[in-house]
């Protein structure tokens, strides 16, 4: 089975969207952070977690 996913919006320098995200983490564990990139060749960006 193939998935795929909505086409993304397109978010400009200084806008922002919200979502929800589901994780999978072991019991215990609270992740405080996530690193996300728009391509495996960019910098990426450290964003926190609530």
């Amino acid at each position: 089975m193939r998935w795929s996913a909505p086409p993304a919006p397109q978010i400009n320098p200084g806008n922002s969207i919200q979502g929800v995200l589901a994780l999978d983490l072991p019991a215990g564990v609270k992740a405080a952070s996530m690193e996300l990139h728009d391509s495996m060749f960019s910098g990426g960006m450290k964003v926190g977690l609530d």
